[in-house]
């Protein structure tokens, strides 16, 4: 079996490939591909010339190795707090430091939810959400005065956000909670409201 000889290029490529799917840090790489790191030692003179060589920010990579378990953990637990997506797809998106240091600390994201203490089947439940089921969250959050500008859904909300622009408003979070007959978009700070508003609002709906 011939051995394969490692080019620039190739060397490039290998790193392009595995961007978004594996962690690209040196511990990684090292000790997942060695015959990579070694070859991008000897042509680019260092692991961080090879990825400023594939066109990406050395600096996003190192971040990746700050990340310890605990880190990880408490920010799942942080973003479940404050409601924000915690499945792979919302994580990956918004966040892809941490999803790719949870990647590298517990082989899977699911994994690192579970170590959390969460509960991931129902995380992958939600994915799954009708749109009578996001219509009822969504008047949930109503009912409760919550600001629906999509500033405060996007910080908040962001899986709910999603879900009702892609299920319920072709793209458009503002089509989105007209479906859930409410026709203003109420913004904390500059409205003062009560439930006597909100009933004449839905009732105009």
């Amino acid at each position: 079996m011939f051995q394969k000889i490692w080019t620039g290029e190739l060397v490039r490529q290998h790193i392009l490939d595995a961007n978004g799917r594996e962690p690209l840090n040196s511990h990684y790489f090292s000790t997942h591909y060695p015959s990579v790191y070694a070859a991008a030692e000897r042509i680019f003179g260092s692991w961080k010339g090879a990825i400023e060589s594939a066109g990406l920010d050395y600096k996003k990579i190192r971040k990746y190795r700050i990340w310890t378990r605990t880190g990880v953990i408490q920010t799942i637990k942080q973003m479940k707090k404050t409601e924000k997506s915690i499945s792979s797809q919302a994580v990956q998106n918004s966040d892809k430091p941490l999803y790719m240091a949870a990647i590298h600390r517990f082989q899977s994201w699911s994994q690192a939810v579970r170590a959390a203490g969460i509960d991931y089947s129902k995380i992958r439940r939600r994915r799954s959400m009708t749109p009578e089921q996001i219509k009822s969250e969504i008047f949930a959050l109503f009912q409760r005065g919550e600001d629906l500008a999509y500033s405060n859904m996007r910080e908040k909300h962001q899986y709910l956000l999603a879900a009702g622009m892609k299920k319920l408003g072709e793209g458009s979070w503002a089509e989105a909670r007209r479906k859930c007959g409410i026709r203003r978009n109420y913004r904390l700070a500059k409205y003062k409201f009560n439930k006597q508003m909100l009933c004449c609002d839905i009732a105009a709906g």
